[in-house]
């Protein structure tokens, strides 16, 4: 058995920018860890109207085999810094959310991206290994 990496990142791991963007929007955490905390805070609020004031966030390198966190997590910041830190809980939920779902949305693209790759270039994939802290979250599993 071989294994290929076939994408990395220049910047920020998808595991280090979950527990920044928790740390950032003041999740508390305790047990579970910041990354997973902001999972556990993203599933609260079922039919609590949320704010639909959340920007579009950044996708990191559109249609590359790499990997950037880093201007998501920017993006969360710039929302966050121009509120001077205070987020109502249903705007944090939102855009929690909004961050869950660009982070794993990226990810979905690149593991596309990759089998393509593997297609083009008459690699046989037979499994792929989603692994670290972040492929525990039930948000991406589900997808």
């Amino acid at each position: 058995m071989s294994f290929q990496t076939l994408a990395t990142t220049p910047d920020e791991s998808i595991g280090n920018v979950f527990d920044k963007v928790s740390k950032m929007l003041k999740i508390p955490w305790g047990k579970l860890g910041p990354g997973a905390a902001l999972e556990q805070f993203c599933l609260s609020g079922d039919g609590q109207q949320l704010p639909e004031i959340i920007p579009p966030l950044p996708s990191g390198q559109p249609g590359k085999l790499a990997f950037s966190y880093s201007g998501l997590h920017s993006g969360v910041e710039r929302y966050n810094t121009a509120r001077n830190g205070e987020l109502d809980t249903p705007t944090k939920l939102a855009l929690a959310r909004a961050f869950q779902t660009a982070a794993v949305r990226q990810l979905e693209e690149k593991v596309l991206l990759a089998l393509h790759w593997c297609r083009q270039n008459g690699v046989t994939t037979r499994d792929v290994v989603v692994s670290g802290g972040v492929a525990s979250n039930k948000f991406l599993r589900q997808r």
